[in-house]
This record gives C-alpha cells, structure tokens and sequence, in this order.
C-alpha cells in the first residue's frame, strides 16, 4: 500500500482549468473555428497519511487545517455474502450499532453527541462521525463504543423489523422500485447476493442471535479502514486510532466467491404487472464484465455521458425533446468490483411502450454503427474535466482516492493521470466502447405496468414468448383470470354492500345505513419518527371533518359541510373552489358505494388481479367529474380491500395514491377496517384504528369553516 501512496506526497493542489487568454489587448479573435483544447492540467494531489495497526486496521489521515472540523470514517470491505433466508440482517445489524451500547441506553447516547454537536450514524458498512476537532477525542471514543459495546436491545430491533416492513409496503407500490428489485434478480439471480431481494418474510425471520453473529462474522478490523480528515495532525490521528481501535480483535471472515452469468442469448422481455398503471417503466438491462478500473475506462465515462448520463444525452433529447414520451430518460453502463451491468430506460405512458422500447434500442444500434461527433466529444470532455476539477475542493476526495486505489487494486497514478486520460479519448474510442459494451440484440426488456401494453412487447422478444415475474422477481403464470360469465361491477358493488352491513339482502342492507347519522374515527400514526392522531368525522347525508395532530397541536384540518368548506394547516387556510369544492360534494357522501348510480358514476369491471397473494375484482370508478379511481373487491370475503389513483402536479409531477383496507371488525353491525395503509408516492402512511364511534350526536357546527 504505501508503494501505492508514493506518487500522491507532500502538497495537496486543487485542479483548476484555466481561461485562455489573449496574445495582446485588442488581438481578433476567430470565431469561425473552436479554439484548440489545451493539454490537461497537471493533478497533483496529496496523499493522506498512511498506516496500519497490529490489528489489520489500515488508516488514512488527511491532514487540513482550514477549518476547525473533522470527519471520521470507519468503513468495512465486506466480501461478497448470501444473506439468504434472512435477507437484510446486515442493514439491521449496522442500525442496531445506532440503539445504546453495553455502558449507555441509545437515549444516553444520543443526548451525549448532541451536546457537543456532533453526528455519529452506524450502518452495515460502518461508522461515520464529524465534529468539531476540539471533539475529536470524544467522538472517536463514541465511535468505539459503539463500535466495540453494541447492546443489541431487542426493542430497538423490534422497531428496525417495522421500518423495514412499512418500507417493503412503500416498495410494492412504486413502480420504479420494483424494477430495481426484478432488474437485480434478471441479471445476477437468486443465487447470487446481488440478487438477493427483501420480502416480509424474510424481516420476520431475522433474530437478536442473527444480529450478533453477523457482527461477531463482519465487523473485524482486518477488513476495515479507518478516514480522517480535517485538522488533526497524524501523530494525533494515530495515538487515538491506536487507543480506541487498538483493541479491536481481528477475526479471519467467512467469504466465498459466486459467479455471475455475464451474457445474455438474443432478447429477452421480461413483465411485471402493476393493476391501474398508467405509466410504463422501462429498463433495457444485461450484465457486463466491467470492472472498475478498466483500460478504456475514461471511453466508457464519455460513451456513457453522450449516450444517456446527462440531460443532453441523445437518449434523453429522443424520448423527451423529441417524442415527448417522458419527463426524463437514462442509460449508462456501470462498473463494478465484481460484476457490472448496463441499464437503460424511462417511464413513458402505456400507449408509447413499445415506440419508447424502440427508440432505446435504436439509440444504442446507433451509438455502435456511426462515431459521435466531434461536438458531443468535446462537450463531454470538458464537461466531466469541470466535475472531476470541483471534486478535488473536498478534502474527503484525496481520502477516497486513496480508499479506491486500495480497495479495487488501481494504479498509484491513477486519478493523477485521470484528466489526461479523457483528454485522450477520442471518437474512434468511443465507438469501439460502445461496440465492447452496448448489445441491443442480446439484451434483457423489463417493463412494469399494465397488463394492455404486453402484447406490444412480443414483436422485441427473440421467441415472441414473454416472461412474467412478480414483485418479489419469481417467475409467475402469464395467464389471466377469467371474470365469471355474467358478472357485472353493480354486482360486485351489492355483494361488498352486502358483506360489510352483514346483510342477507340490500334491502335489510340500506335500512342498516340508514340508522348511521354520523361516525368518528379515531386513528394513529407514524410519519418520520413522529406520532400522529387522525380523526375522522363524518355526518349524513355528505359532511366531513379531518384533523390531523401532533403531540395536541392541529397540523392540518380540513371540513365540509355539505356546500361549502375548506382546510387549515401550517400555510393559512384556504377554502374550497371550482373543481376541488366540487369534489368534496361526492367524496364525503356517506356510504358512498351505495350512491354511486344516484350521483351519476360510471362503473368498469376490468379484471381480477392479485391483491396481497388474494385474487380481487377490479373495477375501473368514474366519478362525474372524470377523475378514476381504480378500486379492488376481494374475490371470497367480498370486501373492499384496495384503491389505487393517479394525481399529477407541477410540484410532484405525477404520483400513484394507493390506500389498502384491512383487520375489518365489527362496530353496531358494520364491518369497518381497522388498519389502513396509504401509499402518497414513496411516502407511508399506516394507520391503525384506535376508536370508531357510531351516532354520537355529532354538531353541524363542526363542520362549518372559517376562512
């Protein structure tokens, strides 16, 4: 290693590229042709102090005196494992390191780097810490006890386990995330720890004793280094190194080599349905052997920039500028210690799948049959010069130069030499980058979305035969379940009517509702570490109230009151107009599935689709304003179980709104879901019902607003 550092000594430069400046005041400039690029800036680029413990630990010290800071980084080079039946043990283990030690409760912790204004956060790959340097000692002694005495409270794990969960729920419904989950399992599989993917299953599954035996396995400073950075001196560095981390024992790791298939044979199209989608995401993806550091790595970076790394790439001025098909499109080629992979793709509306899915693969033929030109080249070029130059204003850059060489076995020079490489490319090289690492005719189609965009997606598939996958990446049944002959989306209606008042006919059904003048529900939550009661009021025939707090403050409020109405919160009150005041009219109509023909819906029954493992009807709702709403009816139990709808805004863009019922129970002899989980893009929101009151007298009064 220090071989490797002996090119990087003594002062630490930052790049800069200069302007070019005129001959003499007043010299006419040409401005008919560009100005010849000049030769790259000479990167002379400090080298960190370096040295290694008895213990295996190797630290790097950056020394920077500039400002009164330090960071630390503790960081564990893992090798390659399958966390199996446990998927996501290592993520729970590095955040229990964040839950109290043998010596203080995680509040204690907390309290103690708090008072000193520092941030300390253990994850799977370590501990990162910054402070004050007149703090440095204290928080590297945090760091160690943390490090070293991790208590491992089965109630902190408890709360890692729901976390995990809630974020699970999140992931099945954003489409983007399940793309990169069934992306991961087509190009590495299963039995590969690239392509491992988290269920529920698998979080139920983890244990205290799968905590500490992954910690007791990994967490060894033989495979570890230590960073820091800022003003400290070296001596410094290496006396606290040495007193805290000292006595950290080394450990040989458990490893094993896996192999990946890095080829793909002809095309293959890939489909997982998301029921209601509106919107397709498309990713056009197989391995690579790419490691990093690659001879012709500096090609690849350009190739990658012109052909879809930034928003003047050809990929993204076609699908966007062009053809309007999307807010955004990507593709790169990626490198990686092990194994890489190419990706490339957007999210395009259902009717352009397929002309979406042919320009990506026309853009990569393209990038292989004709040399960028010579604008592209340069543009680029300078562009990752600019990127590369701001980098080396941050001291963490030198220690991460210093952390990459060791890590993936780079050349000493390396990144002094980086500017010269790019410098170097030139037309011919990205074409022969591309010819090397684009393959458009062997090559892996995934789409997630609707099921009416599939058989558009059979004319790119080598054997026209497309695969279906579900969310957790297992191959799945094509077919699609037939509705009963005859049944129509009044029916289902009638039946959950029917299954919720507990009624034999729909006549007992509506004289049961009829005795419900008013309801409140009462409801808890969680958002960002934060408790929160909802309540929810509601008064016949099409009155509502609901009000949001935190810790007995109102956070939001809104009402209805049959005509007019408004809400409150933070940002003032507003009241309802137009197209929003005539949505609440139908929205908090009481019962409102048994007043659908009455206020003019439009009802579709579309399919069944699986909700949650569980076949349900889906029915396409039209309110008289055209907004759709998709909502599901469990096929057995004949409840309502799930919602899904699109808003879009110039703020969010567009967003996919998703609510699922469950736990129904019984209150006055209506069955109403006592846990409800709603999906507002990649936000969650679990609500658990901690009261319903039927007929409690509620005032008209309360559903007055004032603005």
């Amino acid at each position: 290693m220090e071989n490797k550092m002996r090119t990087f000594k003594n002062i630490y430069t930052v790049a800069t590229l200069s302007l070019v400046s005129l001959a003499a005041i007043g010299q006419e400039i040409d401005r008919s042709t560009a100005p010849e690029p000049g030769p790259a800036p000479k990167i002379n680029i400090g080298s960190p102090e370096t040295f290694t413990l008895e213990n295996g630990l190797k630290v790097f010290v950056v020394e920077n005196h500039k400002l009164p800071k330090v960071s630390i980084q503790l960081a564990i080079d893992k090798p390659l494992i399958m966390e199996g039946e446990k998927v996501g043990v290592g993520e729970m283990t590095g955040e229990m390191l964040n839950a109290g030690t043998t010596e203080k409760t995680k509040a204690e912790m907390d309290e103690e780097i708090d008072f000193i204004g520092a941030s300390v956060t253990a994850t799977s790959s370590g501990v990162f810490a910054s402070s004050l340097s007149k703090h440095a000692d204290k928080v590297m002694g945090i760091m160690s006890e943390m490090l070293l005495k991790p208590a491992f409270p089965q109630e902190e794990l408890d709360k890692a386990k729901k976390r995990a969960l809630s974020n699970l729920k999140s992931l099945s419904t954003n489409p983007e995330a399940i793309a990169g989950r069934v992306q991961d399992v087509l190009l590495y599989g299963k039995n590969h720890p690239y392509g491992e993917v988290q269920t529920a299953e698998h979080v139920n599954n983890i244990t205290i004793a799968d905590c500490k035996k992954y910690y007791q396995d990994y967490f060894r400073p033989n495979i570890s280094y230590l960073v820091i950075v800022g003003d400290i001196t070296p001596e410094v560095a290496k006396e606290k190194a040495t007193q805290y981390f000292g006595s950290w024992e080394k450990r040989e790791v458990p490893g094993q080599k896996y192999e990946a298939d890095a080829s793909v044979a002809g095309v293959r199209v890939a489909f997982v349905e998301k029921p209601g989608a509106v919107q397709s995401v498309i990713k056009v993806t197989y391995p690579l052997d790419l490691k990093v550091g690659s001879e012709d790595d500096a090609a690849i970076k350009i190739m990658n920039g012109i052909f879809g790394g930034a928003f003047s790439s050809r990929l993204n001025m076609n699908l966007r500028e062009e053809h309007g098909y999307t807010y955004g499109a990507g593709g790169r080629a990626s490198a990686d210690r092990y194994i890489g992979y190419f990706s490339a793709g957007a999210s395009v509306r259902n009717e352009v799948t397929d002309s979406a899915v042919n320009e990506i693969l026309g853009e990569m033929k393209e990038m292989i049959e004709t040399k960028v030109t010579e604008d592209e080249l340069s543009r680029n070029i300078n562009y990752n010069n600019g990127n590369f130059a701001l980098s080396l204003e941050s001291d963490q850059t030198v220690a991460r130069f210093a952390l990459n060489i060791e890590k993936y076995d780079l050349p000493a020079d390396y990144y002094q030499n980086y500017l010269s490489r790019l410098q170097a490319v030139t037309m011919e090289d990205v074409q022969a980058a591309a010819k090397n690492y684009i393959h458009p005719e062997n090559c892996i189609i995934l789409v997630v979305g609707s099921r009416d965009v599939v058989d558009n997606l059979k004319q790119f598939d080598t054997d026209g035969k497309i695969e279906f996958y579900d969310y957790n990446g297992n191959v799945k049944s094509g077919e699609k379940k037939k509705l009963p002959e005859g049944l129509t989306a009044d029916q289902v209606i009638e039946d959950y009517v029917l299954a919720y008042t507990q009624s034999s006919s729909m006549k007992k059904a509506e004289k049961k509702l009829k005795k419900v003048k008013d309801i409140t529900m009462v409801s808890e939550t969680e958002m960002q570490g934060m408790k929160l009661e909802i309540t929810i009021k509601r008064k016949a025939p099409n009155m509502m109230l609901s009000e949001m707090n935190m810790s007995g403050m109102t956070v939001q409020k809104s009402v209805f009151n049959g005509s007019e109405g408004g809400s409150s919160g933070m940002q003032g009150n507003q009241a309802y107009e137009g197209d929003e005041l005539e949505e609440q009219k139908y929205s908090s109509t009481m019962h409102l599935e048994t007043k659908y023909d009455e206020l003019g819906y439009k009802l579709n029954l579309k399919s069944i689709e699986e909700v949650n493992g569980k076949d349900a009807y889906m029915i396409e709702v039209t309110d008289p304003m055209g907004n759709v709403e998709n909502e599901y009816y469990d096929v057995e139990s004949k409840l309502k179980v799930y919602s899904m709808s699109t808003t879009e805004s110039p703020e969010t863009g567009e967003m996919t709104v998703t609510s699922e019922f469950q736990d129904y129970q019984e209150v006055d002899g209506i069955l109403y879901p006592h846990k409800m989980i709603q999906n507002f893009g990649e936000q969650v929101l679990e609500m658990d019902v901690k009261e319903i009151k039927v007929n409690s007298k509620i005032s008209k009064s309360e559903f007055e607003f004032e603005p």
